[in-house]
């Protein structure tokens, strides 16, 4: 899960909660910036985070 740690349209604190409740496998990166950081100036990060998690949980 990718969370924009200063997010306040989808508020971290709730995407934690969620984050603790989701079964495995799982993973988390909290992305520094507002909701749309990891849209735009954090893009890099946050779609390579997804990239991996995805590559290693699907492939098999």
């Amino acid at each position: 899960m990718v969370i924009a740690d200063q997010d306040t349209l989808t508020p971290a604190d709730i995407a934690l909660q969620s984050y603790a409740e989701a079964l495995e496998p799982k993973q988390l990166s909290l992305i520094p910036g507002p909701h749309f950081a990891v849209y735009e100036e954090q893009f890099q990060r946050a779609s390579s985070v997804a990239r991996d998690f995805l590559l290693a949980n699907l492939s098999g």
